[in-house]
């Protein structure tokens, strides 16, 4: 069994919804990766912020291209920006679930939306 199926069991796919079918098109980063960079923006783009993950496989950049994307508006997604934050500066690596349809309208380009990001 893949670690990405062992945590879908683990946790039983509650949450953040990371596992929900049918309306949402959800995809993962295909494994455990190490983020490459983190960016942030300014008021001007509702706090989002973006993360590009290092060597991640062909088929998770099929659906991601460009990364994955949060804004840091609310308590939960602050949680979620600190806990990619410190990932990145302890260089460890993380599981991204997100929705492949939620793309950022800030970029031309094509980013998922962050739904949950688990550390390894």
């Amino acid at each position: 069994m893949t670690d990405e199926k062992n945590e879908h069991k683990r946790f039983g796919c509650w949450y953040a919804g990371a596992c929900v079918s049918g309306a949402q098109a959800t995809v993962t980063s295909g494994g455990y990766y190490k983020i490459d960079k983190l960016y942030t923006w300014a008021d001007y783009t509702d706090n989002v912020f973006l993360i590009t993950l290092e060597s991640q496989s062909a088929s998770a950049q099929e659906n991601c291209p460009f990364g994955y994307w949060l804004d840091k508006s609310s308590t939960t997604n602050g949680n979620i920006f600190s806990a990619a934050l410190a990932a990145y500066h302890a260089n460890t690596k993380v599981l991204i679930y997100a929705d492949e349809t939620a793309d950022w309208s800030g970029l031309r380009s094509k980013e998922c939306k962050i739904k949950s990001i688990v550390s390894e």
